[in-house]
This record gives structure tokens, sequence and C-alpha cells, in this order.
């Protein structure tokens, strides 16, 4: 599966303030020193850096952020590599001290003569791996598993180690008892959970009723990609229909209408296609699930009451197809 959709996804969680201060607390607050009270930091205290280290041949497997925190006594960063594919990357202790390394030298740059100073000193780093691939992270965490003779040579290379947070050791009922936006987002992108995507969406969906409006907003806010990533983990493409219903308010109370009928319309779509055996015939099955997908969608919006001119929009039919679905429902 391209790995564009979880980039996205990924990326802008992470930068969102809201949840990454989540992400800090959950995750890192016992490898942060106490001087930084993590519990006490607020959105204030976090700045993201606009920048990346990922090289263009990983953009596609990879993202990454770095956060600066502020703390009462003392100032630190946070930089965390997102880890999508499951081929783990045995090389992951060196490339990061590389990409540490290359951000020390651009804070030199910014400092300039300062930096020449006795007494100036570099941030700290805490390097983070968050791995949500399906198969077991193998790959070391300590640098100096990656050098040759490393025991004999100790006093002469780099202590430097990375946490490692892998998302497929993390339970999913877990995930959910959090009962917030974060834990609700790493449950639908969690590789180890059993739910397809039927039941995670009716599980989010019930979920969602139970959180406050602060937490719904911000979950709904980034709850699009992460379904396209679990539609596209079972074969099926959102299309503009779907992808509108989803970046709505309503996308929770949109969630109990569509999701039963679209698997089976997209699914029915894909056979169909595959039976013609021609990419004519596929096309055809694609068609034609999505047209059953907008009847069974605005099916459940007549039913709802929804006006005219929202379900056209939502579904993309015709106002003569429209018609046709009213009149055969009298």
């Amino acid at each position: 599966m391209p790995m564009g959709d979880k980039d996205k996804a990924f990326r802008r969680l992470l930068a969102d303030e809201r949840l990454f201060l989540k992400f800090l607390r959950r995750f890192l607050k016992q490898n942060l020193p106490d001087v930084i009270d993590v519990e006490a930091l607020t959105l204030d205290d976090l700045h993201r850096e606009d920048i990346t280290f990922i090289p263009p041949d990983l953009s596609e497997r990879e993202s990454d952020v770095l956060y600066r925190i502020r703390g009462t006594d003392a100032e630190a960063y946070v930089y965390v590599l997102v880890e999508h594919q499951s081929n783990v990357s045995h090389l992951m202790p060196f490339r990061l001290l590389s990409y540490i390394v290359q951000f020390w030298t651009r804070y030199v740059e910014k400092v300039g003569e300062a930096s020449k100073r006795k007494d100036f000193l570099l941030p700290p780093v805490l390097p983070v791996v968050f791995y949500e691939g399906a198969t077991r992270w193998t790959a070391p965490v300590h640098f100096a598993e990656k050098v040759r003779n490393a025991s004999d040579f100790a006093k002469f290379i780099p202590a430097f180690e990375y946490r490692l947070i892998s998302l497929r050791d993390k339970n999913p009922e877990a995930l959910l008892s959090y009962g917030d936006a974060l834990g609700a987002l790493f449950y639908l992108a969690n590789p180890s959970k059993t739910e397809g995507f039927l039941e995670a969406a009716e599980r989010l969906r019930i979920f969602l009723l139970g959180l406050s409006d602060e937490e719904r907003e911000l979950t709904t806010n980034h709850l699009r990609g992460y379904l396209r990533i679990l539609m596209k983990k079972e074969g099926l493409e959102i299309d503009e229909a779907l992808d509108l219903c989803l970046e709505r308010e309503e996308a929770d109370v949109m969630l109990t209408y569509m999701q039963k009928e679209f698997r089976k319309a997209r699914k029915e779509g894909r056979e169909e296609g595959r039976e013609e055996g021609r990419e004519e015939g596929r096309e055809e099955g694609r068609e034609k699930g999505q047209l059953e997908m907008g009847i069974s969608i605005a099916l459940a919006m007549l039913e709802a009451g929804e006006p005219e001119e929202k379900i056209l929009g939502y579904t993309g039919l015709s106002p003569s197809q429209l018609e046709e679905i009213r009149d055969g429902r009298k």
C-alpha cells in the first residue's frame, strides 16, 4: 500500500500540538528528566520546528517531527521518526545519530559567533522511533551495536540510544481505555487489532459518543486520514463522496449509515470487474459499486430527513437518480 495516506495522517497528528502533548505525557514522561515536568507543560511550552531530516528516497516510508520543549528549568528537543513499513531499518541507530548531528550543525550555524564561546553547549535531543508496522521491530536501539568490536573501543564510541515505541505492541483495548482522541486514532492505526474495517468503525462511532466535546472535535479533525488507511488495508478505496462525508462534523453519525453497505458495494464492484477478465469489466464493476454505495447513502440520508442538496453533494448522484430512489421508497 502506498505510504502517502499514512504519511499525511501521522504528519498531521504529530503537527497538532494538542495531540503531541498527549503523546509526550503518555509515552515519553519517563524518558524526560525531572527538570522538565511533563504534566506541567502547556501548549505554550511546545514549539514545532519546520524541518525534516528524512532523505527523499525514504520519504515514502517515514515521517518525522522535531519539537522544542521548554520546561521550568531546562529546554530540550524531542525528535520523532515515524516508521510506516514493516521491513525494519537495521541502520536506524546510525541514521538517527546522523539526523541529530544535522540538527546540531544547523543549531550552531543559527547561533553564529556565540557558539564559539567556552560556555556554549548544544541542546539535548531525545530521539524517538514510533513504529507502526505489523512485524516485530528487531533493529538495535544502541548505536554501539552497529559498530564492530564496540566493547574494545567503548570509550571512543558515542553512548547513544533511541526510545522505541512500537504501536503493534500496544493493546488495542488499552488504547481505547485512555478515553481520548489520541487513544482513538492510535487504535485505528494499530496493526495488531483483530477488528476489520466495519467492526472498528462501529466501535469508533460508539466511542465518539462518550467523549467530551473537545476530544470528539479533536478526533474528528484527524479521523478521515486514519479511516482511509484502514479502508485501503482491506482493499477499499474512498471516493470523493465518502471523503466529503468524513470531512464534515457529522462523520461519527455518517459512519453508522454507510459502512456496511459501502463495504458490500465495493466488494461486489470489484468481484464483477474480476469476472469480466478485462479492464472494461473491472471499470464497470467499480462504477457499479460506487453507484450502489451512493444509493445506500442516499437512502439512509432520506430516512434521516436530510435535504436534497446535501444528499446530492454527499453522494454525487444526479437529481434524476435521486428522484428515482425517492420514488422507489414510496
